[in-house]
C-alpha cells in the first residue's frame, strides 16, 4: 500500500508541475536591407555652349556671364549620399576645327556657379561666386560640395545648380581673342560628380 501511495503521490505531482510549466516557443524571421548608392548627374540645359565672334568688340571685350540665356549649363544631382562636383577641361586648350594647329588657351573661358535648388543654400558651397569669375583650367576644381557637416544628399529638384559662362574678359586675365586665327574652335569641359569625403 506503501508503494501504491507513493506512486499516487509521484503521479500527482508530475501531473501538477507538467500543467504549471508555461509552454513556449519562437520563430526567426531574417530582414536584410540593401541600400545601393545613388549618384546621378544630369545636364538639363545649357549642354552645348557655342559662342559667335562677329564684332570688334567682342574681340577685345568678350562675352560676360550672364544670369540666363544662351551661355548658362543647368544642371541636377540626384544623391543617396553626401557629393562633390569638379569641373574641368579635357585640354589646356581650344584647338581649331578646320586647322588642329590653331589654338588658345582654355584660360580665356569662364565661368561662375550659382545654386538654385528648393533646399537651405547654407548647406552648400558653391564657386566661384557671381563677380569672382575664374578661368577653366584642365585640372579639377571643385564647384559645388557640402558646407562643414552639412548634409546635401537629396533630390533634384533640391540639388540644381546653374554655370554661367563667360569669354574672352578682361576680368579673367587670360587677354583676349584679338590675334586668333579664325576657326571654329574646340574643348570640352567635364562635371565630375563624386561622393563627398
Amino acid at each position: 500500500m506503501k508503494k501504491l501511495s507513493i506512486s499516487f503521490f509521484a503521479v500527482i505531482l508530475s501531473v501538477g508541475l507538467a500543467l504549471s510549466q508555461p509552454i513556449k516557443d519562437f520563430g526567426i524571421i531574417p530582414v536584410g536591407v540593401t541600400l545601393n548608392s545613388i549618384l546621378r548627374l544630369n545636364i538639363t540645359s545649357g549642354g552645348n555652349i557655342e559662342y559667335v565672334v562677329n564684332t570688334i568688340d567682342q574681340y577685345t571685350n568678350g562675352f560676360e556671364a550672364q544670369a540666363t540665356g544662351a551661355y548658362v549649363t543647368t544642371f541636377t544631382v540626384a544623391s543617396s549620399t553626401n557629393f562633390a562636383v569638379d569641373l574641368y577641361g579635357d585640354n589646356a586648350n581650344f584647338i581649331g576645327v578646320e586647322n588642329n594647329g590653331n589654338t588658345f588657351a582654355i584660360g580665356k573661358l569662364g565661368y561662375h556657379t550659382t545654386y538654385n535648388g528648393s533646399g537651405a543654400a547654407a548647406n552648400y558651397t558653391v564657386t566661384p561666386a557671381s563677380g569672382s569669375e575664374v578661368s577653366v583650367t584642365n585640372a579639377a576644381v571643385t564647384i559645388v560640395q557640402p558646407n562643414g557637416a552639412a548634409v546635401i544628399a537629396g533630390s533634384t529638384g533640391v540639388n540644381t545648380f546653374q554655370i554661367h559662362w563667360e569669354l574672352g574678359t578682361p576680368g579673367l586675365g587670360a587677354g583676349n581673342l584679338i590675334g586668333l586665327s579664325s576657326d571654329r574652335y574646340t574643348v570640352n569641359v567635364l562635371l565630375d560628380l563624386r561622393a563627398a569625403l
